[in-house]
């Protein structure tokens, strides 16, 4: 079962869509993908992370990408997230992250 689409879902995704709608379609996938059942963590705690992540990724910020790998890596051990997955949105976000996101 995918990440539940709530009404602060719809407003982060919205917001997001605004500065970097590439992002925002990156995390319309994730969420879609996702399995919130597989983890402990509460659904709103997940769409939470999610939205900080992927916007500092919108935003090219430095080392987003690295942080996002590092949420993606908890979410494949917890199996919510396949390898397969996380890496082909690991590998899109990298585009749109911006020279600074995976290092400095």
């Amino acid at each position: 079962m995918p990440l539940p689409v709530t009404p602060s879902y719809e407003i982060r995704l919205s917001a997001l869509r605004s500065y970097a709608p590439e992002v925002a379609a990156l995390a319309a996938r994730i969420t879609q993908a996702m399995k919130p059942e597989a983890l402990a963590q509460p659904a709103s705690a997940l769409e939470s992370d999610l939205f900080d992540h992927l916007q500092a990724v919108g935003r090219q910020e430095a080392r987003s990408v690295t942080r996002l790998s590092v949420w993606f890596y908890s979410l494949v051990h917890g199996q919510a997230l396949q390898h397969a997955e996380a890496a082909a949105f690991l590998a899109e976000a990298a585009s749109h992250g911006g020279p600074k996101g995976v290092t400095e």
